[in-house]
């Protein structure tokens, strides 16, 4: 198999779990959330819901299925980086435009239903014990010591074999395990590999720190059990983070004794970085699935009497299909997002509009660095 085909390949898989994440979005979403728009829960039995959430899944495959062929053969038939660098943008942004489409036909439906009109009485509840509880539900910050050691241990590696490295060091292999690249001897070259486990930790870790400090969203309805299943998706996902964190540290670190020339055995390593992508993406979407967005799909026996109540309409605080969380009197930066799992910023704070910024900005310097 032809180092095109497998690429090709590659970017195919990266695509296709895009398209599925998008179609299962309804599914991991809170509850009472209709694609970003908030509506009692009670109502997303109707058929008219049910046929907006059918509507969007089948306009994702009849658009998404094509146009992902398209770019495959496009990598394929067209040697050029930038065609693969810029097509995973370019499917977000296309899957991006079919969301915002029936995010508007979600918007129309509540409108046209009144349920805009139903929204309970504010319940006020105590915020200083949900996030005293907050504290302890995660995994604790010293487990990401197993990864700072074992990428102390890879740089303990390149520094001891740097002496003896040749003046050409590899740095890229093809499918069959033959060196097709090279590097000019140098520190810096022979450390490259520990300083992307270093800026990986850091990521993974960033993403942990958002979700300590991002606030826990409680249903008022229900305070103490939407309280509990929160705890549980936060301890979740915190297990989550550590294992995965770990797991790529290691495959790096064998990718670094590829490089210094310890460890040269292609098929093992190939074996092993497949294992570890496919738990780490089975693992986000099993999770996401079975707890939901906070929780909230987490069943618990206590809720089994707890009505559904509708609680506050905080719509007119997202914007661009409600993507993004505008709020300047709220003083969180972090938040859950509205549709899908994860978190997002407070756009209307200084600090979450730098946080939301960054990321593009990152992505224009990486850009502009491929040629």
């Amino acid at each position: 198999m032809s180092e095109r085909i497998v690429m090709v390949l590659f970017n195919s898989v990266v695509l296709l779990i895009l398209l599925i994440m998008q179609i299962l979005m309804p599914r991991i979403t809170r509850k009472n959330i209709l694609l970003g728009v908030k509506i009692p829960e009670e109502k997303m039995e109707t058929d008219e819901v049910k046929n907006i959430i059918k509507g969007f899944k089948r306009e994702n495959l009849i658009v998404g299925i094509p146009v992902l062929v398209i770019i495959s053969l496009l990598i394929y038939y067209i040697d050029n980086i930038h065609i693969f660098t810029l097509s995973v943008f370019l499917y977000i942004g296309i899957l991006f435009l079919i969301y915002i489409r029936w995010n508007k036909k979600s918007k129309e439906l509540k409108k046209e239903k009144e349920w805009d009109k139903l929204k309970g009485k504010v319940v006020v509840i105590d915020t200083k014990f949900s996030r005293d509880r907050a504290k302890d539900s995660t995994v604790p910050q010293r487990w990401f010591l197993v990864s700072v050691i074992i990428i102390l241990i890879s740089t303990a590696l390149s520094l001891i074999m740097y002496p003896s490295l040749p003046e050409k060091i590899p740095t890229h292999w093809d499918i069959n395990g033959n060196v097709d690249g090279y590097m000019n001897k140098s520190m810096f070259t022979a450390l490259l590999m520990p300083l992307t486990q270093v800026l990986m930790a850091i990521i993974v870790y960033m993403s942990y720190y958002f979700m300590i400090r991002s606030k826990q969203q409680i249903n008022p309805n229900d305070p103490e059990i939407s309280l509990k299943k929160n705890i549980i998706f936060r301890k979740a996902w915190s297990i989550y983070f550590i294992v995965t964190l770990t797991l790529i540290e290691i495959l790096f670190t064998a990718l670094n004794m590829m490089t210094l020339g310890i460890f040269s055995n292609m098929k093992l390593f190939n074996i092993y970085s497949f294992t570890i992508y496919g738990i780490i993406i089975i693992g986000s979407i099993a999770l996401s699935i079975v707890l939901g967005q906070g929780g909230d799909r987490i069943k618990l026996k206590e809720e089994e009497n707890t009505s559904k109540g509708y609680d506050i309409d905080d719509d007119r605080l997202w914007k661009l299909g409600n993507t993004i969380y505008y709020n300047p009197d709220d003083s969180s930066i972090f938040v859950e997002k509205r549709i899908g799992i994860g978190w997002t910023v407070n756009a209307g704070r200084p600090f979450g509009m730098f946080f939301m910024i960054l990321p593009f900005v990152m992505i224009i310097v990486i850009l502009l660095l491929v040629e």
